[in-house]
């Protein structure tokens, strides 16, 4: 019986050493299955990149797919294949990924934020915009903050909620230390020309004084403040104000000329403010103001004024649309008294410069080049607010599309 115990005793060690064999074994398989499966990653990877650098984004798509699905917990992949699905146009998909990524427990907080802002970009994407709305509101702090605080602001403005991009704008000046002041008066400005198109006048009044804060002696605003003037009866007022947008910003002055003759009209001034306007005319004879004081000089005081008036602006501001304008008149002229000769090539000379200024005549946005007829306090190419100069262009056409 001893002998036997003492045998298993003997044998002990042994049966230690198997097993540790056996282990080291185990962990030589699993260490080459990983190799493999690494190197299949590797080798998958760079197969996506190399795809991805020759322009084959679908096949790159398949390739980095299989990565993931060799290792689920790489999180910056996922992150690759869910903007590649978002620029493809596959937001479905896109959003599933990154969805998948807020909801997992195992990230760290800044990768969860990362795909909060991602899924908010992906519902952006799908028009889903109280949806992303939600998700992007979730990035409070961090590397992401700012852009998804951008994305909320721009997407604020496609919807016209212009109390939410107030807010959005003010976060955005704490978080980058950088103004948006100019944003913020124009939110206002839109507030309040909303207001005076309902017949709010608290509101508009509240919203114009917001934007004057803003931006003291904003143009949009001290235009918009006149109009409220006007809508109160108070016409005297409205001059007053409107005389502040001449001062400081005689460029702006041809979007309110109109209104600031029907209010000097309803005062008996109607002369003295065309005198002020034709003033202005030394320095702003390019752009619509010249059309207009063009329009209201011929309906008070004739045509021989309205020529001798653009024969002064050749001699300080010679274009081609105040060419035009001085050929339109003395057309109406001959046609009262001149030779039929006379009017027939005034008519061929009309026809050939309003041709070359119809197709001159734009306002260009600044950042993005966008041309347009009419004017824009928010360019329609690129949304940037008071891109667009006030004054039309005359010269080469600029690069850029134009409506």
């Amino acid at each position: 019986m001893i002998q036997l115990e003492t045998a298993w005793l003997l044998l002990l060690p042994v049966f230690f050493g198997l097993g540790w064999l056996a282990s080291r074994w185990d962990l030589r398989l699993e260490n080459r299955q990983n190799e493999r499966e690494r190197a299949l990653q590797q080798r998958s990877t760079f197969k996506g990149l190399n795809l991805l650098l020759n322009e084959q984004p679908d096949q790159a798509i398949e390739a980095l797919v299989r990565v993931a699905q060799l290792d689920p917990e790489t999180v910056d992949l996922h992150f690759t294949l869910g903007n590649l699905f978002r620029r493809r146009g596959e937001t479905e998909r896109a959003i599933r990924i990154h969805q998948h990524l807020t909801n997992r427990d195992d990230i760290k907080p800044r990768d969860r934020a990362h795909a909060a802002y991602e899924l908010g970009r992906d519902f952006l994407r799908a028009g889903l915009l109280d949806r992303a709305e939600a998700s992007l509101n979730q990035v409070e702090e961090g590397k992401y903050a700012i852009p998804a605080k951008e994305s909320l602001l721009e997407m604020y403005q496609i919807e016209r909620d212009w109390k939410k991009a107030i807010i959005a704008a003010t976060e955005l000046e704490k978080l980058q230390n950088k103004s948006h002041r100019t944003e913020i008066a124009q939110f206002y400005c839109e507030l309040a020309q909303e207001s005076l198109r309902r017949k709010d006048m608290s509101s508009a009044q509240q919203a114009i004084q917001n934007a004057l804060q803003a931006v003291p002696n904003h143009a949009r605003s001290l235009i918009l403040q006149g109009d409220y003037l006007v809508a109160m009866d108070r016409p005297s007022q409205a001059i007053e104000v409107w005389a502040l947008v001449a001062q400081n910003n005689p460029a702006y002055m041809h979007l309110v000329a109109d209104r600031w003759m029907a209010a000097h009209h309803a005062l008996e001034k109607a002369d003295f403010g065309l005198d002020q306007l034709i003033e202005l005319l030394k320095t702003q004879a390019s752009g619509e103001l010249l059309d207009i004081t063009h329009k209201h000089i011929t309906q008070l005081r004739g045509a021989q004024a309205a020529e001798a008036m653009l024969v002064e602006v050749m001699q300080h501001s010679a274009s081609l649309m105040a060419l035009a304008k001085l050929a339109e008149t003395r057309l109406t002229l001959a046609e009262l008294s001149g030779p039929a000769s006379r009017v027939s090539d005034l008519q061929s000379t009309l026809g050939l410069l309003k041709q070359r200024t119809t197709a001159l005549a734009r306002y260009t946005c600044g950042n993005c080049g966008f041309r347009a007829r009419r004017f824009y306090w928010q360019c329609p190419g690129c949304n940037h607010w008071e891109a667009y100069s006030p004054r039309r262009s005359e010269g080469a056409v600029p690069s850029g599309p134009s409506m």
